[in-house]
């Protein structure tokens, strides 16, 4: 224990720099837009965005965080694509960087951990340098007004460089998962579920989410938005063509410019305003230096959860547990593989003779349940949240096309 406590005080003064730099940062923020495939010409996006963000890398220890949320095959859209993560190696490789890549997926246990890094296809793209980030937890002390501590994986806190590299999805709890979400997964076990536990209302967990990215923020952020996810992601939506790839060195500003980009307001997400609010990065476009265009995509889908504009602010912190969707089991496609009931923070998801059922009084609304099911077996069902949503305006301006 003496051991684990010492590095946590190092790892907060090494950080401390970071944060105080992001809150007060010498100008404004730049966010680098670029188009982009799945194909050779990735290599040269990935030089030009450490171009654009220089720094010594020879002899440096860097950890690539990609987002690795179950076991899907590349072309669901639901993880990193593992050409990115293999572009991102070959170059850090070439500037002597000493690289490990890793992740916390959302399923837990190191088997099916280790199973979802190798049907993501980002073990092979790692080319040797995959760790699975939850073996050697350490217990760091959190400023957080719903819970004191939590597990982290060391290789987050202890690496010279982290480069955090998400996907750019939808989610039914959080709106959006890019940059800031994808910190969730410094948390190493079991602790997701009592983070979860812990803050049951979407503004809640929102503040969780920022309070578990400030203690690490990534020091460069690139998004895969080549395809994305829109619809009721983060692993049940429908893949997307966007055709780009963003990056930063402040990932608060790189998510509001990706909503942005999306057709809706940053304070739309309520982790990007709590992170904002927070002063932890710009989140207004119009006061960060864009490099490439930022041009509303067409007719994207958001999750059937998300209610726009400041009445949809209003409503979700105020009435989301009387008015927000609930999760309904289709017993034609459920496999009956329990994950629902063994990852549902509260124990709302109960297995029967007939398969899981949800018990409705008990829901807190996370999603876990739908996130996880490999089958797309859980619906999202309300009558109510859908018929506001129909009703309540987007406060987004005119999207256009990208083409």
């Amino acid at each position: 224990m003496p051991q684990k406590m010492h590095a946590q005080s190092k790892t907060k003064a090494q950080f401390q720099n970071q944060e105080d730099q992001a809150r007060d940062p010498a100008g404004p923020a730049k966010v680098l837009i670029q188009d982009a495939g799945y194909d050779a010409a990735l290599s040269l996006v990935i030089d030009r965005i450490l171009e654009a963000f220089p720094r010594d890398w020879a002899g440096k220890s860097v950890l690539i965080k990609p987002n690795i949320l179950a076991p899907h095959s590349p072309d669901k859209g639901v993880t990193t694509h593992p050409t990115v993560i293999r572009a991102i190696v070959k170059a850090l490789f070439e500037r002597g960087a000493k690289v490990m890549v890793g992740d916390n997926p959302g399923i837990s246990a190191y088997g099916r951990s280790g199973r979802s890094a190798a049907v993501s296809g980002i073990e092979q793209a790692a080319q040797g340098c995959y760790v699975p980030l939850g073996q050697n937890p350490v217990r760091c002390q959190v400023s957080s007004q719903y819970f004191d501590h939590v597990a982290v994986s060391r290789q987050i806190l202890e690496a010279d460089v982290l480069v955090n590299v998400p996907k750019l999805k939808t989610h039914t709890l959080t709106v959006l998962t890019a940059g800031i979400k994808n910190t969730f997964g410094y948390v190493a076990g079991g602790d997701k579920l009592r983070i979860h536990s812990a803050c049951p209302r979407p503004h809640q967990f929102a503040q969780a989410l920022v309070d578990i990215y400030s203690i690490r923020p990534p020091d460069l952020t690139i998004l895969d938005a080549v395809v994305g996810m829109q619809g009721n992601g983060p692993a049940n939506g429908s893949p997307v063509a966007l055709g780009k790839i963003m990056a930063s060195d402040n990932t608060v500003s790189l998510d509001a410019a990706a909503v942005s980009f999306l057709g809706q307001k940053p304070r739309s997400v309520p982790h990007i305003q709590e992170a904002g609010k927070r002063g932890l990065g710009e989140i207004d476009p119009a006061r960060m230096q864009i490099q490439g265009q930022l041009q509303p995509v067409a007719s994207f889908r958001f999750p059937q959860t998300f209610l726009p504009g400041l009445s949809g602010l209003i409503l979700n912190r105020c009435l989301s547990r009387w008015i927000n969707c609930l999760p309904e089991v289709v017993s034609s496609r459920c496999i009956k593989c329990g994950l629902c009931v063994s990852h549902c923070p509260v124990g709302a998801m109960q297995m029967t003779d007939t398969g899981p059922a949800v018990q409705s009084e008990k829901c807190i609304h996370c999603y876990c349940c739908q996130e996880l099911c490999p089958e797309d077996a859980i619906l999202l069902k309300g009558r109510l949240l859908r018929l506001l949503r129909s009703r309540i305006p987007s406060s987004s301006p005119p999207r256009t096309s990208l083409r």
